[in-house]
């Protein structure tokens, strides 16, 4: 995957930042700052400084254990002259980045999210043409930092930052969803030393006399999962909140004071009315996200091999998988979880369409290098060559062989 960004004045110029992913897109901030590179005329050297902080906005909307979170900030260049505006977003392991825009004046620079050939063959497309590229590699040595060279800010202009992200969310005890924003989306107000600084924690010399203001807004699904959980209880151990219930589907979040400031993480804690399973499942229309929280019991038997993982992929290759590449989709998910398959567990593989087909003629097979290899050809040349959608012919053969996996896990 890649972030292609457009620049909307300059139509042919094209940054290009390289960002690798596992399985989902995990991209969180644990800081969000501007800097500014000031030129010194009789020094080769850049010095680097921050611009101040003017106004933060932060909506979130979180449904079951996952945050759509967007936050904007209002920077301004207080200087007399003109200044490299950079902006660094350092990431961590739990959310994926899915729109960044920033504007100076009339001047805009929207991200996109792009498969790693098609930014590539854009960026080799515009050199042919003779047009403005560049092409951002993420540095093999800060892989947690995203950075985005924005060009020059003006003396007295504002520089608006909006990035959104989604994120999972914690579940503890089985009992309480907690959603965090660090302190690091702004300085910390300190009015005994006179002024703003960077949060304890982290290494950045960002200080500010002046304070910013700051909105917090936090929608939550009042139904969780779809088992249909209710909450019982939302509140905040960090900062006061109201919360406001009045809306039929949804809690509202702010805050109660209207001067606040991020000395601490803004928490919140969703409380449920009963103790979360400890499988999660999530869907949407086009998604689906599944969490797995395994419980101490789980844990003994592991350690102790007394239980029998069985993992059986059933995968529909009916003519209706050839649109929008969902069998080239498909076929990388399984490969993704054939590789993912812990030691001593068993598998096999069931193609569908009109008819249906199994990779072993077992009803599974021990997970071994031989075996993984054999079911990697497989889904290789899977193809959406199958007809029609009949998935109870397999089903019907999978209920066959209940009465042999009685003591174990069956994962379908």
């Amino acid at each position: 995957m890649n972030l292609l960004l457009i620049d909307k004045n300059w139509q042919h110029l094209l940054f290009i930042l390289h960002i690798y992913f596992l399985f989902f897109v995990q991209i969180y901030g644990q800081r969000l700052e501007i800097k500014r590179n000031v030129d010194d005329v009789n020094n080769d050297q850049v010095q680097s400084v921050y611009v101040p902080l003017k106004k933060v906005f932060v909506e979130a909307t979180i449904h079951s254990f996952a945050a759509d979170v967007t936050i904007i900030q209002v920077f301004r260049n207080d200087e007399e002259t003109p200044i490299e505006a950079v902006y660094c977003f350092p990431i961590e392991e739990q959310a994926a980045i899915y729109s960044f825009v920033a504007r100076i004046n009339d001047r805009e620079i929207v991200a996109q999210l792009k498969e790693k050939k098609e930014a590539q063959n854009e960026y080799t497309q515009a050199l042919r043409e003779n047009h403005g590229a560049y092409l951002l590699e993420q540095d093999e040595k800060s892989q947690d930092n995203f950075i985005i060279n924005i060009g020059a800010l003006p003396p007295s202009t504002e520089c608006t930052i909006t990035i959104a992200y989604v994120t999972e969310l914690d579940l503890v005890d089985g009992l309480i969803i907690r959603f965090v924003i660090p302190t690091t989306i702004a300085p910390r107000y300190d009015s005994k030393q006179g002024g703003i600084s960077s949060p304890a924690s982290t290494t950045s010399k960002y200080v500010q006399k002046s304070p910013y203001t700051i909105k917090f807004y936090c929608y939550i699904k009042k139904i969780v999962g779809e088992t249909g959980q209710l909450i019982r209880k939302v509140s905040s151990s960090s900062h006061p909140i109201e919360v406001n219930s009045d809306q039929q589907d949804a809690y509202v979040i702010r805050f109660a004071e209207e001067n606040t400031h991020l000395d601490r993480d803004i928490l919140i804690n969703i409380e449920l009315a009963e103790k979360q399973v400890n499988t999660i499942l999530t869907i949407e229309s086009n998604a689906v996200m599944a969490t797995f929280i395994p419980t101490e019991e789980d844990c003994r038997q592991a350690r102790n091999n007394e239980q029998t993982n069985v993992f059986i992929f059933v995968v529909d290759c009916s003519g209706s998988m050839t649109s929008e590449n969902k069998i080239g989709l498909t076929r990388d998910a399984v490969m993704l979880f054939l590789k993912s398959l812990p030691a001593n567990s068993q598998f096999n593989i069931i193609q569908f369409g009109s008819n249906y087909m199994t990779l072993f003629s077992e009803i599974t097979v021990v997970y071994n290098e031989a075996n993984l290899r054999q079911a990697e050809r497989m889904v290789s040349h899977m193809q959406a060559d199958l007809g029609g959608t009949e998935l109870l012919a397999p089903l019907q053969w999978l209920k066959k062989y209940n009465i042999l996996y009685q003591n174990v896990n069956i994962n379908l």
